[in-house]
């Protein structure tokens, strides 16, 4: 039975797209059978990864319908576009069988989770298998982070990843904070993942991490692999 794998962080602008179609795609590559899944009607995580969603029926409808409704993005790698945010309550326990039935056909399904409370997170969050939070180094986040972890989904978080990373003096003082934070807690606080913009110029068009030959790319595509190293190994 496949796993779920949450991009979450309750605050926007933390690259949660953008890492959630480079872990997606990167498990893919690896031969994964992979979903790709947002609980933002954007569909951002679809945009960046070079594709559209004209609207009409989507994620919800599937959920009502148990009649699949996908994009083949990449290789052994699907994306279920949503075409609202809105779940009644009435549909807790048919979300949760959707999952159930992607977990039995694919190895992995991310999700790349909005920051915002609604019926579809709330069943997303209760249900994950794990947890990946991408945070920026700074006060907002790193105080963030710690009431995350005191949430009842706390301990489904696995890893930490410091994104759009900036080699300040302020940045490394969080980072030593955190590293301090997370000792002997099992959680692994990654290395962080400079702002680039090599990874903006892929998003731009259409394209992951992982398709570039470019040796400016060569370290961040170390440090996605070390992130999907950690869910494949955990």
């Amino acid at each position: 039975m496949g796993k779920i794998i949450t991009i979450k962080n309750n605050k926007g602008g933390v690259g949660k797209s953008t890492l959630s179609k480079n872990i997606a795609h990167g498990l893919a590559m690896l031969e994964f059978k992979t979903a790709l899944i947002t609980s933002d009607a954007q569909n951002d995580s679809l945009i960046l990864l070079g594709g559209w969603f004209e609207g009409g029926k989507g994620f919800k409808s599937f959920v009502q319908t148990g009649n699949e409704i996908k994009i083949k993005i990449r290789e052994n790698l699907d994306y279920f576009p949503v075409e609202t945010d809105i779940f009644g309550i009435n549909l807790k326990n048919k979300i949760k069988t959707t999952f159930t039935h992607l977990k039995d056909s694919y190895d992995y399904i991310v999700v790349d989770c909005a920051p915002v409370f609604n019926i579809l997170n709330d069943v997303i969050l209760e249900i994950t298998d794990e947890i990946i939070v991408p945070i920026k180094l700074d006060k907002l986040s790193t105080a963030g982070i710690t009431r995350l972890i005191e949430k009842a989904e706390g301990n489904k978080i696995t890893q930490i990843v410091p994104n759009l990373y900036r080699n300040t003096k302020i940045s490394k003082e969080y980072f030593a904070s955190l590293a301090n934070f997370f000792d002997n807690t099992g959680v692994i606080l990654t290395h962080p993942i400079p702002e680039s913009v090599i990874e903006e110029q892929l998003s731009e068009k259409g394209k992951t991490i992982w398709e570039t030959q470019s040796k400016k790319a060569e370290e961040l595509q170390s440090l996605y692999g070390d992130i999907i190293g950690g869910i494949i190994n955990d």
